[in-house]
């Protein structure tokens, strides 16, 4: 919705409840279209039941002879949910509040820096007379399961960088020279992993022995990567390890290799849910777009369907320029970085995928750093690139084409080689 849109949703027969939400204890005030308060505030426990603050909200609407009304509040954590859901199931429109917004506003409010529950609350419903206010995104059950599998997949692979650091630093101090030779993810590091080798013994084991260790399971490996491991083991240069050493290391590799496991089972239901979609299989016709870089973006807008423009999905990422310019004075543009911090991470991440592997937009990326009359840096490229391809998806999302390369290539001004 247009601000001018937002503003008219706001009518003399709306009544605005603006609620403070905390992890029990929320207040709830009300105001008129102006902005006016209305009725007194009201103090209500989340983990209770939510029809006594419906029961205010029906009361103050009949002593204020409203037919309307508006629930807004600011997103506080997860515990708005409840509380969205509740009002939701009773029919009745829930909006929220941006948190930056009710944080530049207390001040000006009343020129005092207090902050309560109950000032927070009026300045919230205040701020939506004006039309503040942002609509929650709506998940039907497919886009629901793709955001909450996401949110999964993007905390195991935490995990297992988590879990990668802290081998990595257990190398370091105890088998510093295994890296030189192999990646804590190959299948050849797995023998010495699984054996709870240390350089010592290595030392201490025959060519012959050691070779078929490394060997036994997988007949493929590099013999002469493995003849190069025990000559370093000969003067490495290991702390002394301690009882729980070899234990460490097991657990450690252990988990990595299941959590591995994980991200794939979970990789492979989010491509089946997504594929689901009929906009994903011609995304994914562009070359350097997966299904899993559109699983990402997904996952936080929704449905791509509900937005008219590209310019709002830029917006919601915080890819949206903004600069600061006064007078005669011209200031330089950037990007806003105020919105979704993953979403904007998936997308700067398409964007390197795109010109590393697509000749259309290596092109660009090649144009607006080297041949355009005022060249951009390489980062403002790609932030270029990545609107670029928001343009193209929403096109794809609207019109249910396919991308069509050579299309695109004869109808831009620059000259390809």
């Amino acid at each position: 919705m247009r601000v001018n849109e937002k503003i008219e949703r706001i009518t003399p027969d709306t009544l605005i409840c603006g609620i403070d939400v905390g992890k029990t204890k929320c207040c709830a005030r009300f105001c008129d279209y102006r902005g006016l308060e209305v009725y007194h505030k009201v103090w209500f426990d989340k983990t209770e039941n939510l029809d006594a603050i419906g029961c205010q909200i029906t009361a103050a609407m009949y002593k204020e002879n409203k037919t309307d009304v508006i629930i807004a509040f600011e997103p506080t954590g997860h515990y708005w949910l409840n509380i969205d859901k509740y009002f939701k199931d009773c029919g009745q429109e829930t909006v929220l509040m941006p948190t930056y917004t009710v944080k530049q506003a207390k001040e000006m409010h009343d020129q005092n820096p207090t902050k309560s529950d109950p000032k927070d609350a009026l300045l919230i419903a205040r701020l939506t007379s004006e039309g503040k206010y942002v609509k929650p995104i709506e998940r039907d059950e497919l886009y629901q399961n793709i955001y909450s599998g996401y949110s999964i997949y993007e905390d195991i692979q935490k995990e297992i960088n988590r879990i990668r650091n802290k081998i990595h630093v257990w190398n370091d101090k105890y088998f510093p020279e295994v890296e030189k030779l192999y990646k804590i993810d190959s299948v050849g590091i797995k023998p010495i992993y699984e054996n709870q080798l240390l350089p010592n013994e290595i030392k201490n084991m025959t060519l012959e022995n050691f070779i078929e260790l490394m060997t036994k399971d997988n007949s493929r490996a590099n013999k002469k990567s493995i003849m190069k491991l025990k000559e370093l083991c000969e003067k490495s240069n290991g702390i002394s390890s301690d009882a729980f050493t070899k234990k460490e290391i097991k657990r450690l590799y252990e988990r990595f290799i299941e959590l591995f496991k994980e991200l794939e089972e979970y990789e492979k239901e989010l491509i089946e849910l997504a594929s689901q979609i009929d906009y994903v299989e011609k995304a994914i016709e562009i070359t350097g777009i997966g299904y899993m870089s559109m699983v990402g973006i997904i996952a936080e807008t929704g449905d791509l369907n509900n937005y008219e423009h590209a310019k709002q999905v830029l917006k919601m990422s915080g890819l949206s320029l903004k600069e600061s310019s006064s007078g005669q004075k011209k200031g330089k543009k950037h990007i806003s970085k105020r919105g979704r911090s993953k979403l904007r991470r998936n997308l700067k991440q398409i964007g390197i995928c795109l010109v590393g592997k697509n000749n259309f937009f290596l092109q660009l990326h090649n144009y607006y750093t080297t041949q355009r009359e005022h060249p951009l840096t390489k980062l403002i490229s790609i932030n270029a690139i990545i609107r670029k391809f928001m343009y193209i998806l929403m096109a794809i999302v609207k019109s249910g084409n396919s991308f069509d390369e050579e299309k695109a290539i004869r109808e831009s001004c620059i000259s390809f080689s």
